[in-house]
């Protein structure tokens, strides 16, 4: 049978890779949207986390409710397990932007399959966020549309205020929010025949299909290409969120993604002298994403704002006038591939590294098999053997290696946070590598920044002191609660 998952996590910070999850709530519901179950998981802060304060002053997670929860590994086989319960149609409030990269690396670093639940055992993913940008744009009757300083906004909290929608919690307290994007689905599943249309959005061969089946096409040169419209909550209400792009082709790279140019930018393949070909932006989409793309028929484009349409006309003119420079242009995005980075940390190697191995996998089983309690769901905390320290000395690939390594660094621990003597002695390996990572993100020099996919840096020690401070400087009547945050934020990170 399949069932919807509607889901919300509270994180430690915005960065997949390295934050973390705290809170994971869902409720279950069949497809009419009556509940089944609902359950919310809490999860410990990790030793190896520098809390963002912006972070924990919007959700609000104390150390008391922290304390409470369960360890990473745990958690992390549990939420795996609920995704992954056959026929499960996991959603959320913008879950394909932001909620679903966190269970990818949470599942990766804990070596747990990252994409199954995406299409394994009839499971697939939905998000209700480009429901919602569509029936602002087309159906804008049906809710009552929050404004801020004058502008539309799409905010849960915010929408959930102006129609009234009844929660039994905190705003951005995950099961508020599941509550609050379940209500928000009752309204829009009423007009049956766009939620279903809706739908189809998030089937692969369906999205495909349909995009592929738009008839209207833009001559460029001796070529042909798909003239669509496109709608995200990322273009933002200034173009009611909405673009005029054409499909440039798949990327010979990945590829599971197709390239699109937005016609409607203020430069267009790097026509100005300042600019090069590369320098235009291109939106890479994926099947089912959370990108919508509809055919740019005349009732759909008197949704765009003028400004949009008369854009879109001069870059075209442009287009069509300098066609040799279009053509290697699209040439040069179809073939473009991220850069290899080197000094990549492995928690946030998903992507680079790709898939585990078969051989990997056998690796992994032998892992979780020695080490994790079947009947708790936990590591095994008694019994730390030689035998079991030589299953992770047999481990050949470098990155599962490191990564089961972390996992019992992390998690192998007392009920105050810190390994045993008895587990220090007898597995001094695991503990001096992460030992050395815990130095780097203490460190303040740049040689030992921890570097993300994005070639970005883990938060570290300094910028987790300076963050608080500049956010002291913002809060100019803190109540007691945002000073007790704080001053347990700051021992937090002053005792990493």
């Amino acid at each position: 049978m399949k069932t919807f998952l509607f889901y919300d996590i509270e994180t430690s910070g915005l960065n997949p890779a390295f934050d973390q999850i705290l809170t994971f709530a869902c409720i279950r519901t069949d497809l009419e949207l009556k509940e089944i179950d609902r359950q919310t998981i809490t999860i410990c802060l990790r030793k190896d986390i520098v809390p963002s304060p912006q972070a924990f002053l919007t959700h609000g997670l104390t150390f008391d409710e922290l304390s409470l929860g369960i360890n990473e590994y745990k958690a992390a086989f549990k939420i795996h397990k609920i995704l992954n319960t056959p026929g499960t149609i996991s959603l959320g409030y913008n879950s394909l932007g932001f909620d679903d990269d966190f269970l990818r690396f949470t599942f990766y670093r804990n070596l747990l399959d990252p994409y199954s639940h995406q299409y394994a055992n009839g499971c697939s993913r939905m998000d209700i966020l480009p429901i919602t940008v569509l029936f602002r744009v087309f159906h804008p009757k049906s809710l009552n549309w929050p404004q801020v300083d004058g502008k539309p906004s799409l905010k849960l909290d915010l929408i959930t205020r102006e129609n009234k929608f009844v929660t039994s919690g905190r705003a951005h307290e995950a099961l508020n929010d599941v509550e609050a994007v379940i209500e928000l689905s009752k309204i829009m599943v009423q007009q049956k025949d766009i939620w279903n249309y809706c739908l189809d959005f998030f089937n692969k061969t369906r999205d495909e299909v349909r995009i592929h089946n738009i008839e209207k096409k833009l001559d460029i040169g001796n070529k042909r290409f798909l003239n669509c419209l496109m709608l995200s909550a990322s273009f933002g209400s200034k173009t009611n969120y909405m673009a005029p792009v054409i499909y440039l082709g798949s990327s010979l790279a990945y590829k599971n993604q197709s390239l699109w140019l937005r016609l409607d930018s203020d430069d267009i393949l790097g026509m100005d002298a300042k600019l090069a070909i590369k320098d235009t932006y291109v939106i890479r989409k994926r099947p089912a994403d959370a990108l919508i793309v509809l055919p740019a028929l005349e009732r759909f484009l008197d949704k765009l704002p003028e400004e949009s349409r008369k854009a879109t006309r001069i870059n075209i003119e442009k287009i069509c006038a300098h066609k040799e420079k279009f053509f290697e242009f699209v040439q040069y995005h179809l073939g473009f591939k991220y850069p290899n980075i080197p000094d990549l940390d492995p928690d946030a190697a998903l992507y680079q590294d790709g898939f585990f191995s078969f051989h990997e996998k056998k690796e992994i089983n032998l892992f979780h098999n020695t080490w994790r309690d079947l009947s708790s769901g936990s590591l095994k905390l008694a019994n730390v053997n030689p035998d079991k320290i030589k299953s992770i000395q047999k481990i050949k690939s470098p990155r599962i290696k490191i990564l089961a390594n972390r996992i019992l660094a992390r998690n192998l621990a007392d009920m105050k946070g810190h390994t045993s003597q008895t587990e220090s002695s007898q597995n001094p390996e695991f503990n001096q590598q992460f030992n050395q990572h815990m130095d780097r993100l203490k460190s303040s020099l740049e040689k030992d920044q921890i570097i993300g996919y994005k070639n970005d840096v883990k938060f570290n020690y300094r910028q987790g002191l300076e963050a608080l401070i500049e956010t002291k400087k913002t809060l100019l009547n803190p109540n007691q609660d945002q000073k007790q945050m704080l001053e347990w934020l700051k021992r937090v990170i002053e005792t990493l």
